[in-house]
This record gives C-alpha cells, sequence and structure tokens, in this order.
C-alpha cells in the first residue's frame, strides 16, 4: 500500500474520532445536566466544547490535504520521470500517447512505455506488468531501464529483445533473494516494434502481449504474428523470442495498447469489443495533420471505453497511436512486390474530448 493510500485510509478515520469525542462532550454534558441539574457548568462545557470541536477538524482536514498534496506531488515526479512523455514526431513517425493509472487516485500503475532511435529506426515499447503496487512499480523500472539502455544501441530487433528477456530475469533472481518477494509469479507481457526510416516493412516481437491494430485505407484489423511468452517466464517455456514482419505504408495507422483497453467492462460485464467499435473511428481526416488526428483517435477510443464501461476503466490503460509522416515518405517508401510481401496474412498532445476523461489521470 502506497503512502497516499495510507493517508487517504487514516486521515478520514483521525478525523472522525477526534470529532466524535470532541462533539460527543456537548451530549454526556446534556445527560448529566439532566441527573445533576449542573445546568451551568455543562452549558459552558458545551459553548467551549463546540468551538475546540470545529478547530481540531478544520485542522486535520488542512493537515490531510497538504499531505495529500504532498504525495500527489512526488508521484507526479515519478511518472514524470519514470513515463517520460512520448515525442509528438521522432524519426519518420508521428506519435500520440495516453496514460492512465489504476482508480484514477495514483498516478503510476504497472503499465509502460517507451520509445528510443537506433541508428535509422524508431523502436517503440508497450507493456503490462503482473501485479499492482510496489513490486509492479519496480518492474516497470527495471524493464525501462534495460530498454532506454538497449534499445539505442546497434543490434538486431532479436537480440534487443533477448536482451530485455536477460536483464529482466537477472532482475528477478536478486529479488528472489528477499525473503518477501514473490519473484516466481512475477512477469510481464510486453510488444516491441522497430519501425526503419525510409522503409515500408515493420517487424515486432511479442511477448504475450494483445496484438496491434493496424488500419488500412480506414479499414482495422488485428496484426497477425506470433506470440512468444510473457517476460520473465521463458525458463519455464524453454521458448525464444520471435520476430515477426508486417507492412506499414504512409497511409497505415498503427494502434498499440494495453489489455485496460481490451478487459473494460460494462455494468453487465461484456467486454470492450474492440475491433467492431474500431470500425467506428475516424482513422483517416484529410483536413487534419497527422499529429492532430493521431490525438484525435485516442480521444474517440476514450469517449467509445467511457460509454462501453459508464466510467473510465478500473484498471491501467496506455496507448500508442503511430503512423509515417507525410514529409516526402511516400516518394521514398518502396512497396514491396509480390504474393509473399509482409501483411498478406491479414486484412489490411491530447484533443478536448480526451482531456475531458482524464483530467488529473493523465501525463
Amino acid at each position: 500500500m502506497t503512502d497516499l493510500e495510507r493517508l487517504e485510509e487514516r486521515s478520514p478515520a483521525q478525523l472522525v474520532l477526534v470529532a466524535g469525542v470532541l462533539l460527543g462532550t456537548p451530549v454526556v454534558c446534556a445527560a448529566v445536566a439532566l441527573y445533576r441539574h449542573v445546568e451551568v457548568v455543562c452549558c459552558v462545557l458545551q459553548l467551549v466544547a463546540a468551538p475546540a470541536a470545529a478547530v481540531a477538524c478544520g485542522r486535520l482536514l488542512r493537515r490531510y490535504h497538504r499531505q495529500a498534496a504532498g504525495a500527489r506531488a512526488v508521484s507526479d515526479g515519478v511518472q514524470r520521470v519514470l513515463l517520460r512523455p512520448l515525442p509528438s514526431r521522432i524519426g519518420g513517425l508521428n506519435l500520440a500517447s495516453v496514460y492512465r493509472a489504476c482508480g484514477g487516485r495514483a498516478r503510476v500503475g504497472g503499465d509502460l512505455y517507451a520509445v528510443a532511435r537506433a541508428d535509422a529506426a524508431t523502436r517503440v515499447i508497450i507493456g503490462d506488468v503482473r501485479g499492482r503496487g510496489l513490486p509492479s512499480f519496480l518492474d516497470v523500472i527495471a524493464i525501462l531501464g534495460a530498454f532506454r539502455e538497449w534499445a539505442p544501441q546497434p543490434v538486431s530487433l532479436a537480440e534487443l529483445s533477448a536482451r530485455l528477456e536477460e536483464s529482466f530475469l537477472r532482475y528477478l533472481a536478486e529479488a528472489d533473494d528477499h525473503p518477501s518477494s514473490d519473484a516466481d509469479e512475477r512477469f510481464a507481457t510486453l510488444l516491441v516494434l522497430e519501425v526503419p526510416d525510409g522503409e515500408c516493412v515493420a517487424r515486432m516481437v511479442n511477448f504475450g502481449h494483445p496484438p496491434p491494430v493496424r488500419a488500412r485505407s480506414g479499414e482495422p484489423a488485428f496484426l497477425p504474428g506470433t506470440s512468444c511468452p510473457p517476460l520473465g517466464l521463458s525458463p519455464l517455456c524453454d521458448v525464444g523470442a520471435h520476430e515477426s514482419a508486417f507492412e506499414l505504408g504512409p497511409d497505415d495507422t498503427l494502434l498499440l495498447y494495453t489489455d485496460g483497453l481490451l478487459e473494460a467492462r460494462d455494468s453487465t460485464g461484456g467486454w470492450f469489443p474492440l475491433l467492431e467499435r474500431a470500425a467506428t473511428w475516424t482513422w483517416r481526416d484529410a483536413r487534419r495533420c497527422c499529429e492532430q488526428r493521431l490525438h484525435d483517435i485516442l480521444g474517440e477510443i476514450l469517449d467509445d471505453v467511457v460509454a462501453h464501461c459508464g466510467a473510465l476503466p478500473a484498471d491501467d490503460l496506455a496507448m500508442i497511436a503511430l503512423a509515417r509522416h507525410g514529409d516526402g515518405v511516400q516518394a521514398r517508401l518502396p512497396r514491396p512486390a509480390g504474393p509473399g510481401r509482409p501483411g498478406d496474412a491479414g486484412p489490411a498532445g491530447q484533443p478536448p474530448a480526451m482531456r475531458r476523461h482524464v483530467t488529473g489521470d493523465m501525463p
């Protein structure tokens, strides 16, 4: 349990206790007055106790609000350092991202994302660690630290994925030395994406994460690909990382997300119908620039999730929308010829809508 959660639980309890004692004094005095006829004493005590109770309650409330504001400021600072805002443009890509921690009170949850440049390619990671609280927060730090160290290095995507797995397993082995550790039950689902500049082929490694949605000519579909075991579970499965390639052209939009989107439920327990709803979103709009269009798509998704659930979902939720920007990309990207080209296996900052639902909950 975080300090903020302890504060939210203890301060109201302390307030009720003190207020009950002080406000109960006039009641006791009134009872004494009925049986002992010491009206004067009781009246004096009542006059003293009531203002004292009001002053004590006010001080407790002010103290609680100061401490809560301080805890939230620390949490916000941690999030800004750990989950740095993604740039709206990097390499040959435009990006838009959104993050909301579980429950809307804590600012840091178990979802993660990051982006890095490596030679002439952009690498993106999005993931979800198992569990909540401090252990999951430490897992997020370990994974992001390994990604930021190795992603800019001149290594292949498969080698980068192997380094992430190796680093996370080493971290779990060190955590397992602690007597209260549950390292055997800790893992993370990850999607590692590489988009080279000047090519129409992108590559990904999927560690048990929900598949991306690619919108081609406004038609969304899940991207096919081979999924590997979640990060941290490879020793149990003896299966290595598998790299998949797919086509990402100038007119395509890619949506990366965590399971908080798929697992959003309505009042009857029904899951969020992602592909069904995705068919209604505005993936293409010639009137808006690519950057604004991506932000608007995320705002549209959040509107749909809120309409489905009746409120923001209770689980952590992170999303990234990306597309190649249009500065001469069409001329530089040759389309691969032939029936065996990648992608043939499957079918083709924050807008007002987003701000309405995520004020205070997202960076």
